[in-house]
């Protein structure tokens, strides 16, 4: 039914079995019997004909989408058999936000690696907005970011944790004392974020919608430099709990009304790269986080 499922995607796109059958390097009446023998298969019509014309049912609509999305997966599966059966050399490029647990990532790479010795695994952090057009223009093969957009039908989106919030903050800070730190006693300090000049705008316009912060914004290029002005004293930096922490600093649950503040963790990457090593780092996640 696969080679079918090709010629009736060839078909609806071209809008001719004439024209889908050159692309498909076989006749008009071929193809037509095919899609017939698809049609006789399923027991539906998928295609109303008018003479030389014709339109796609409803049936055939619906057949034609989820058609398109079971041949790229077989295109997958196939490329990625023959990948592994050559024994091609491969790599997998892997961006994490900043703040992002270091012990997961060490754990999840130590676990992937373990697995796929010969595999070259290059790893980044960036910033939300990086990531997402790290992807997009093909730097990156996938990235461990929270939601940032709405989620996209042509990615896939593998939730991996709802991750506990933290407050870094100088040892010796009036806060600092407490079991937690609420977010609505922050609100007179400055939160250290880590992002370029270009994206603050949209970082400010996230951190406030979606996390309800009410603090002004320190705006620093690293991570390591975020620790440090959280040691100085110059605000409080947000990060998951196992972030290292600088000595005379400590880290805090993030509470919002009495609640623990999380974020919601996704492995992303475009469904048209998709491969078995995004699934497998992806799996290595799993397997530390639980």
């Amino acid at each position: 039914m696969h080679r079918q499922m090709r010629y009736f995607i060839a078909v609806v796109e071209n809008g001719s079995f004439f024209e889908a059958g050159e692309a498909c390097h076989i006749s008009q009446s071929a193809i037509s019997q095919q899609i017939k023998a698809l049609e006789s298969e399923l027991q539906v019509t998928l295609l109303e004909r008018h003479g030389r014309k014709f339109t796609v049912t409803p049936a055939g609509q619906y057949f034609y989408a989820q058609a398109k999305r079971q041949v790229a997966s077989l295109d997958v599966l196939i490329r990625e058999v023959r990948r592994i059966d050559s024994d091609e050399y491969q790599s997998l490029r892997v961006g994490v936000l900043n703040g992002f647990s270091p012990r997961i990532m060490r754990l999840a790479i130590q676990e992937f690696t373990r697995n796929h010795p010969h595999v070259r695994l290059f790893l980044t952090t960036g910033t939300h907005e990086e990531l997402f057009h790290g992807q997009h223009d093909g730097r990156l093969d996938m990235a461990v970011n929270d939601q940032w957009r709405k989620l996209s039908e042509q990615a896939i989106n593998e939730e991996l944790a709802d991750q506990p919030l933290f407050a870094m903050l100088r040892q010796d800070h009036p806060l600092a004392a407490a079991p937690v730190a609420a977010l609505e006693a922050l609100k007179d300090w400055m939160c250290i974020l880590v992002t370029p000049e270009e994206q603050r705008e949209n970082e400010v316009v996230h951190w406030r919608d979606y996390f309800g912060l009410q603090s002004d914004f320190l705006f620093v290029e690293n991570v390591e430099t975020a620790c440090m002005d959280a040691a100085s004293g110059a605000g409080f930096y947000l990060c998951d709990g196992d972030m290292p922490c600088p000595e005379g600093t400590v880290l805090l649950p993030l509470t919002r009304g009495g609640a623990p503040m999380t974020r919601k963790m996704f492995a992303f990457w475009p469904e048209s790269r998709d491969s078995s090593l995004q699934w497998e780092f992806t799996q290595a996640l799993h397997t530390v986080i639980k």
